[in-house]
This record gives C-alpha cells, sequence and structure tokens, in this order.
C-alpha cells in the first residue's frame, strides 16, 4: 500500500472518531497512528487532512502533563470556533482552565478529579466561560494515559458544548415543578384508577393530604378507600349511577365523602374513561371537589324561599315588577300592598295605569322624566307623592332595579314602595331651619352674597349685596333677574367701569355671569374696588360674593410705586455695572473668534468677565462672586478695583492674580482677622494668552478650563481654593499651567450658572458632562453657532425650573 493510501485510510478511520462521547484515548491513537503511517511522501497532507478534521470536530481535544506542572501539551484549532480562544490562550498559560470554570463549580471538579487518577477515566459536566464572556455548560471527558512504568503521563480529553440539552432539561424541570405546583395549589383532588380486574388505584394528587387529610399512600395501598369512605346512605345510589361511566365515558354525581377527622363532606365526583387503541377500558381518571359550601347554601336558600314568603306580607315596603318592554304589563306585587296602601293586589295587576293614576299631578312630569336613568344605569331611587286608597296622598320612596335577559336585552323591572312621609315632613321642617339659619349666617358676613336660581332670578342676597345694588329705591328683591338688577346699576351710574361704554360693558359682564371663571374686579362710582367671584351651583343657578378690596388695591398701588423706584435704582445700577465691565470688542485683539455670554439672574449680577493687555500678552478673566442681584454686583465692584490695580502692577502670571485678589478680598472685608461677621468671597479663572509663543498660562480658582480641538475635549482644573473666604489662609497659594496651543484649539471658561442649573425631565443639574458632550459636537462650528446652540440646549435643558445663579460663558480660539 503505498503511503498516500495509508494515510488516506488512516485519516478516513480518524473522521469516524470525531463525534461527542468517544473515547479521547482512541481520538489521540488514532491521530498518532495517521501519522506513523503517512510516511515521509504524504505526511504534509495527512497532518493538514489531521488538522481540517479535529476542527471541523464538534469537540475540542485537548491534553496536559499528569504530574509535576500540569503543563497544556495539546489543543484542537476549533477551540477558538467553539469557544472563542486562540490555541495559544491555552497551550500558553497553565491555569488557563481553573481561570475559566465558574466558581460554583470548581470545587466539585477538584473533588472529582481523585476520580481520574484512581480509575483512568472521568467524565464530568460544569460550566465553562466562553471567551465573549458568557457560560457554557460542557461535558469533559478525560482518559488517563501511562507511560511504560505505569505511571500517569499525560490526560488526554476532550470538551463538547452541551448548553441546548442543559437548557431543555432546565425547562423540563421547571414544567414538572410547575406541574406539581398546580396539583398542590388545585381545588380539587385528581385521582385514577384501573377501569377493569381488581380496579386498583393508580395516582392521587398530592393536595388530598391538604383537601381531606389523607396521605396519597392511604389511597394507592387500598383497593377499597374510595367504599370505605363514602357516607352509608349515598353508597348505593352512587355505586348505581357509576356504572353509567360504560356507556356515555363520563360520569359526574355529589355524595357525603368522610375526611380523616371523621367529618362528612359534600363532594363533587367528575369521572372520565379513558379507552385503549381497541377501544377496551384501561383507566378512569376523576376528581374529587368540595362543594359543602355551595350545599349548605342550597339548604339555606331553600329555608330562605320559605321564609321571604312570609317577611313578603309582612315587609314595610311593598314589592311589585312589571314588564321593561311593550306595554309595561305589571307582573307581581307583593301582599301588604292592602296593609301600607289600603290597595288589593289585583288593583295592581289588572289596571295597566295604575302607577301613573296615582302619582301626585304635580310630581307626575318629573318622575317620568327621570326614567331614563333606570334603563341607562340599571337602577333609580326617586321620591314622590302617592295617592293612597283613602285618597289622601303619602310620600314614598321607589326604587328600582333593571333586569336583563341573557342577550343584555331588558326583561323586567322590579321595585320597592317605601312609605316615607314622616321623614319627608321632618326633612321639609329641617330644610327650612336650614334656610332660615342659611340666611342669618349670610346676613353677619362682611361681603355682599347673592344666589341666582336657574333660570337667573334672585333667590336671596344680604343686606350688604342690596346695599350695593340700591339706586335709591330699596335693595331689588327676590324675582328680579340679574340682568334687569345689573342695568338698573348701570342706568344709574353706580359702576365706574360701565360709565362711555354701557351696552359693550353690560354684554360682557352678562357673559362672565353666565360662563363663570376667575374673579373678576370692578370698580364703583363711590371709589371702592370689589373683588366678584362667581360659581355655578349643581342644580343650575348662581352663587356670588362681592369682596372689598378698596384697602388692598390701595396698599398694592402704594407697593408698585415703591417697587418702580427700585426698579429704577437697579436698572441704572445695571448700567453701572456694565459700563465697568471691559468693552468687548477687546477680546477681539487677542481672539480670531469667540462668544461671550453674560445673564445676570436678577437685573445686576455677581458674574463678571475681564480682558486687559498685559507684559507679553493678554489676559482674560471670568470671575463669579459671592450671591447674585445687589450683593453679587457690590462684591463685583471690589473685584475689579483689586483686579484693575494688580494688572496693573506687574501681575507676574495667573496665580499671582488670584493670590492677590485673595488677600486683597479678606483684607478690605476683614476678613483676614478672626472675628468677623462677613465671609464673602469669590471663584475666578484666569488666563495670560502670549500670542507671540502660541502659548497660554492658566490658573484657577474653584474653577476649570475647557479646551476643544480635534482630539476631543478635556478640562484643565484649577485649584479647589475658594478667594477672599475666611476658611482660607492669606497665604494661600495657586498653580499656574503652561501649556502650547494650536490653530484649530477652542477654550472655555464658565461659572457655576451653566453646570449647576437645575433642569431636565429628572429635576437634575446640567452638569460638566452634558456641557463637555456639547463642546464636543460643535468643535468644528464658529463661535456665534456654538453660542446660539449652547443658549438654546441652556433654555431647553431648563424648561420650567427657576434660574438658579446669574450665567457667564466665554469661548475665545487665540489668534495664531
Amino acid at each position: 500500500m503505498t503511503p498516500k493510501k495509508s494515510a488516506a485510510r488512516a485519516a478516513a478511520a480518524l473522521e469516524s472518531l470525531l463525534i461527542p462521547g468517544t473515547d479521547p484515548a482512541e481520538v489521540t491513537a488514532a491521530i498518532e497512528k495517521a501519522l506513523r503511517e503517512s510516511g515521509d511522501g504524504a505526511s504534509a497532507d495527512a497532518s493538514a487532512r489531521t488538522a481540517r478534521l479535529l476542527s471541523a470536530s464538534p469537540a475540542v481535544l485537548y491534553s496536559f502533563k499528569a504530574r509535576d506542572d500540569f503543563a497544556p501539551t495539546f489543543v484542537s484549532d476549533n477551540i477558538e470556533g467553539l469557544f472563542g480562544y486562540a490555541p495559544g490562550d491555552y497551550l500558553g498559560n497553565p491555569g488557563f482552565w481553573r481561570e475559566r470554570v465558574h466558581p460554583d463549580d470548581l470545587e466539585r471538579l477538584d473533588a472529582d478529579l481523585e476520580t481520574l487518577f484512581e480509575t483512568g477515566d472521568l467524565t464530568v459536566e460544569y460550566r465553562f466561560r466562553h471567551k465573549d464572556g458568557t457560560y457554557r455548560w460542557v461535558n469533559d471527558e478525560q482518559h488517563m494515559i501511562y507511560d511504560a512504568q505505569g505511571a500517569p503521563s499525560e490526560v488526554v480529553g476532550s470538551w463538547s458544548d452541551i448548553s441546548a440539552r442543559k437548557s431543555a432539561e432546565a425547562r423540563e424541570d421547571a414544567t414538572q415543578a410547575r406541574l406539581s405546583t398546580l396539583l398542590e395549589a388545585a381545588p380539587a383532588v385528581i385521582y385514577s384508577f384501573k377501569a377493569r380486574g381488581d380496579y386498583a388505584p393508580t395516582f392521587v394528587s398530592e393536595n388530598i393530604k391538604r383537601l381531606l387529610g389523607y396521605c396519597p399512600e392511604k389511597y394507592m395501598e387500598h383497593a377499597d378507600f374510595w367504599r370505605s369512605h363514602v357516607h352509608p346512605d349515598d353508597l348505593a345510589g352512587v355505586e348505581a349511577e357509576e356504572a353509567l361511566i360504560f356507556d356515555k365515558g363520563r360520569h359526574a354525581t355529589e355524595y357525603r365523602f368522610r375526611k380523616r377527622n371523621g367529618k362528612y363532606i359534600w363532594v363533587s365526583d367528575e369521572q372520565y374513561l379513558l379507552r385503549d387503541e381497541h377501544g377496551e377500558p384501561v383507566e378512569i381518571v376523576g376528581s374529587w371537589s368540595n362543594i359543602s359550601a355551595r350545599k349548605t347554601a342550597e339548604e339555606a336558600e331553600n329555608a330562605a324561599r320559605a321564609r321571604f314568603d312570609l317577611m313578603l306580607h309582612s315587609a314595610p315596603a311593598v314589592v311589585y315588577s312589571f314588564s321593561a318592554t311593550g306595554s309595561f304589563t305589571p307582573t307581581f306585587v307583593s301582599g301588604n300592598i292592602k296593609r301600607v296602601l289600603g290597595y288589593e293586589p289585583d288593583d295592581y295587576l289588572k289596571q295597566a295605569d295604575f302607577w301613573r293614576s296615582h302619582v301626585h299631578p304635580e310630581d307626575l312630569a318629573a318622575v317620568e322624566a327621570g326614567q331614563s336613568e333606570l334603563f341607562e344605569l340599571g337602577r333609580r331611587v326617586s321620591e314622590y307623592r302617592f295617592r293612597k286608597a283613602d285618597g289622601t296622598y303619602c310620600w314614598v320612596s321607589d326604587e328600582q332595579t333593571l333586569v336583563k335577559d341573557r342577550n343584555g336585552d331588558p326583561l323586567e323591572v322590579i321595585g320597592t314602595w317605601s312609605e316615607v312621609t314622616e321623614r319627608k315632613t321632618a326633612e321639609q321642617a329641617a330644610l327650612h331651619e336650614r334656610e332660615q339659619r342659611l340666611t342669618d349666617a349670610i346676613e353677619t358676613i362682611s361681603e355682599g352674597f347673592s344666589l341666582y336660581d336657574s333660570e337667573d332670578r334672585l333667590v336671596l342676597g344680604n343686606q350688604k349685596y342690596g346695599e350695593l345694588f340700591d339706586a335709591g329705591d330699596g335693595p331689588p328683591g327676590p324675582g328680579n333677574s340679574f340682568e334687569t338688577i345689573l342695568r338698573k346699576a348701570v342706568a344709574h351710574g353706580l359702576i365706574e367701569d360701565a360709565k362711555g361704554r354701557e351696552e359693550g360693558w353690560l354684554r360682557q359682564r352678562l357673559d362672565e355671569h353666565r360662563y363663570p371663571g376667575e374673579p373678576i374686579l370692578q370698580r364703583r362710582s363711590d371709589g371702592r374696588w370689589l373683588q366678584i367671584s362667581e360659581r355655578r351651583t349643581e342644580t343650575g343657578g348662581t352663587v356670588a360674593v362681592y369682596s372689598d378690596l378698596t384697602e388692598i388695591k390701595e396698599s398694592e398701588r402704594r407697593a408698585a410705586a415703591a417697587n418702580q423706584l427700585i426698579l429704577q435704582s437697579l436698572h441704572y445700577a445695571s448700567r453701572i455695572q456694565s459700563a465697568v465691565l471691559p468693552a468687548r470688542r477687546e477680546i477681539e485683539a487677542i481672539a480670531a473668534d469667540h462668544f461671550l455670554i453674560w445673564e445676570p439672574r436678577d437685573i445686576v449680577g455677581g458674574d463678571f468677565f475681564w480682558f486687559q493687555p498685559v507684559e507679553d500678552g493678554h489676559a482674560i478673566m471670568v470671575g463669579d462672586c459671592t450671591g447674585h442681584g445687589v450683593p453679587g454686583a457690590f462684591m463685583t465692584l471690589i473685584a475689579w478695583g483689586l483686579l484693575d490695580r494688580i494688572l496693573r502692577d506687574a501681575p507676574g502670571g495667573p496665580s499671582a492674580v488670584l493670590s492677590g485678589l485673595h488677600q486683597g478680598v479678606q483684607s478690605l472685608l476683614g476678613q483676614d482677622e478672626q472675628h468677623g461677621e462677613t465671609d464673602d468671597g469669590l471663584e475666578a479663572g484666569v488666563c495670560f494668552i502670549d500670542l507671540s509663543k502660541r502659548q497660554i498660562t492658566f490658573a484657577g480658582a474653584r474653577f476649570s478650563l475647557w479646551r476643544s480641538n480635534s482630539e476631543g475635549v478635556i478640562e484643565i482644573k484649577g485649584d479647589r481654593e475658594g478667594l477672599g473666604y475666611r476658611r482660607y489662609r492669606p497665604e494661600t497659594r495657586f498653580k499656574n499651567t503652561t501649556f502650547g496651543y494650536d490653530s484649530g484649539d477652542a477654550f472655555y471658561l464658565t461659572t457655576d450658572g451653566l453646570i449647576e442649573q437645575i433642569g431636565g425631565p429628572r429635576g437634575r443639574a446640567f452638569g460638566k458632562q452634558r456641557f463637555k458632550d456639547l463642546l464636543h459636537k460643535l468643535r468644528d462650528a464658529p463661535m456665534n453657532e456654538q453660542e446660539e446652540t449652547l443658549r438654546d440646549a441652556f433654555e431647553k435643558f431648563q424648561g420650567d425650573q427657576r434660574r438658579r445663579d446669574d450665567l457667564t460663558v466665554l469661548g475665545f480660539i487665540p489668534r495664531a
């Protein structure tokens, strides 16, 4: 045989072994044999063939030393396709296997490895981490190879991915557990027994213990379990009926069954006959359901029915019914109609118009108009006067319920008449008393009060109200319409607002009265201001309260005048503050492009900016003083005075400027002494720009400088100390950070008015990250577009939230 044929035959033998479950030792031996038989001429082809077969195998073959350092010695290339790792990951790492076994499985596997050295073979299943981080279930089959002296030499194994099988097993276990849980929780006991022969029990659900008190074994062990527990009085009848199951295939019956505690309960027993493929009875499956409550209810219902007939005769309410369609024919009335209303039952049953002819004529229209409620809601309660047999009227409460058929169509109306004359008489007396109390109460209030009915006619008004509309001939009386009263007041000049535009004012006021909303103000001719609050009542009327706001309006006038003076002062202070700040065009000397957002929260504020030439360049500064409004503005004046002096007297760099401001504020406010009431200061960021060297030096006191270019956005942080506050020592120093810049670099200084503004759907701060993301997004846009986008983003984020602080953002690109 030629070497090539020998190699091909060996490779074919190897291919038949590359399936999950094959002993790794057999695969190894086959590989060695294939290599020996390949010969020199065919070794390359055989090796390639072997490599391809191993790569295509559904199992990863591996080996490692069985002694010394247990170093890995081989792994098939398909480890990358099956588990994501390159062969070198395994061969170059002695701890490869232990690092990837699931921690919960490792201790068990360490114990199982002893079996390998005892028996020479081991098969285990565990979770193994794929390179993507997920865990896969593997079947690991290992075989020990011994040397010529019989000592362990090498371990050969295979990993097969069995995740799919494990998932299926897990689902099957969950299904079984779910079924057991359902059977245990079921309200009926499921059982079965043979349908022929000895009728031996075959199954009973575990809930027999919960529902009947017996262990499942009790049922399974005794063929006569059922017969011995059926009530003796029921047994013969139930057994006679049970034979019907062989004809009909199913059977249901009810009888008494003895529980383990000796008490009998009623059960519903439903049985189904199972047949084999030949149609022969095989097994009967049934269920026992406890129906004792229903049986008890049925017995109680029978007793209640007899009692109901007695109660209807002696009840204080007359029960009646009539058809809900067609001619509404009377169908029933209780016998007590004779005792309650004086009529015989036939008087109602044989007169189709009995009810209409006995309702008081003044009540009939209203009662019939409300009858649609019964057919809409299914229930209605009404009260009206009803003529008794002796000709007198009594008050009745009529409660009706609509009964529908299976299709949901009206079928019958069932109602009751209860005499409530005594209650209605008492209610009318109480109503009269309440009305008198109400009248007395509204006369004591200081506001004018009026009540108009649904036709807009005056029902009542107190003395204050009458005085408001007294045109000289006395207050308006009940029954007058609102429009009549209002026109008379306008005609006599009582309402200042109406003068000169009477008809237009009347139309507007009448419209406000018909559709009341927010309170309205009305100026009277005697100089008084009235607030009129109107609202609709449930019956369609209108109630109004007239409050005298003359004193309040005068106070408002005085307050408005004072407020105007304050606003004028603040606007003047704002002009002063804006004048003190450097002209914004000065930054154009050093910036190729720039934008500046400076918005005090109030008319004046505590944020400021500064541009000034210095030795070897220019200074740019943004600061945030304590507070906002007037206090913040005063702090900016202090900072500007100090800053002008420091920059004029050879500053020595940004850090020296900050140190000078710190010492100057502490000294001016006396905050460098041990005692004192003030603790104010500021935060600031200072940049010195040397255009000739294309270099920036930055120092910050609780301030950062943001740099944006093609590489991204970075934050250059300043020191954590502020300026001027008591808690910082007078000798506090700040560090300079110097760096070069390129033509595409943009820089930004911002106060915390942007970063700490609350907004968004979750009510959180704008934050540095949001600001950084915006700068990155806008890095290639002109500065004017950046300003517009930044403003829009800030305003959209702020939404309806209150502005928390002054806002300053300065962006610039240094000249090249």
